[in-house]
C-alpha cells in the first residue's frame, strides 16, 4: 500500500492560513460570473464556487464533506451569503452532477473515463520500464492527467490500478 504523502496527489490536508486561502480561494470577476450564471441561491451559489476553485486547486472533486469550514467561510464572504449551513454532503445529487459538468466545460477539464483510463495505463506501463517503486508510478499518472486537463480519479483508485499493473509485470506468470 502506498501512503499518499509520498505521492505528488493532491490532497486537501491540514487547515489553511489566511494567506494561502487568499491565494487559492479568492474569486476572481470571472469566477463570480460563472457562479451567478449557473445557479439559484446562497447554498448553490457557494457549492459552486466551492466546487470551482477546488477543481481548480486539487484536478479533482473532493466530498463536500471533506472541506474545511474555513474555506467555506471565505468563500461565503466573498459571495456575501448569509447561507447559515454548510450542506456537506447532503446536498442535492443531481445539483452536484450538474455544477461539476458546468465547472468542467467553464475549465476545459473531462472526467476520468475510459479514455483516460487508457492513457494513464499506457504511460504508467512506460514508466514502469525505468521506475519501479508505486509512488513514482502514481505520480506519473498525475502528472499525465494534470497535462491532459482530465480529473484525477480517487487516490485508492489509482493505487489498486497501478498495484495490479506492477503485479502483472513483474509476475513471475506473466
Amino acid at each position: 500500500m502506498t501512503a499518499i504523502d509520498r505521492t505528488a496527489y493532491p490532497r486537501l490536508g491540514l487547515r489553511l492560513n489566511h494567506e494561502e486561502l487568499s491565494a487559492r480561494y479568492t474569486l476572481t470577476e470571472t469566477d463570480r460570473d460563472f457562479v451567478c450564471a449557473n445557479t439559484r441561491g446562497e447554498v448553490g451559489s457557494l457549492v459552486l464556487a466551492m466546487l470551482l476553485k477546488t477543481r481548480q486547486d486539487f484536478g479533482r472533486f473532493p466530498a463536500l464533506g471533506e472541506m474545511h469550514l474555513d474555506t467555506v467561510a471565505h468563500l461565503a464572504s466573498q459571495l456575501g451569503s448569509r447561507a447559515s449551513t454548510w450542506p456537506g454532503n447532503s446536498h442535492g445529487t443531481t445539483s452536484l452532477y450538474r455544477y461539476q459538468a458546468a465547472v468542467r466545460a467553464h475549465l476545459s477539464v473531462t472526467p476520468y473515463e475510459d479514455e483516460a483510463e487508457a492513457l494513464v495505463t499506457r504511460t504508467t506501463l512506460e514508466a514502469a520500464e525505468a521506475m519501479s517503486d508505486p509512488a513514482d508510478l502514481i505520480n506519473r499518472a498525475v502528472e499525465t492527467l494534470q497535462v491532459a486537463s482530465i480529473d484525477l480519479p480517487a487516490f485508492r483508485s489509482e493505487e489498486r490500478r497501478v498495484g495490479k499493473e506492477c503485479r502483472s509485470r513483474w509476475s513471475p506468470y506473466h
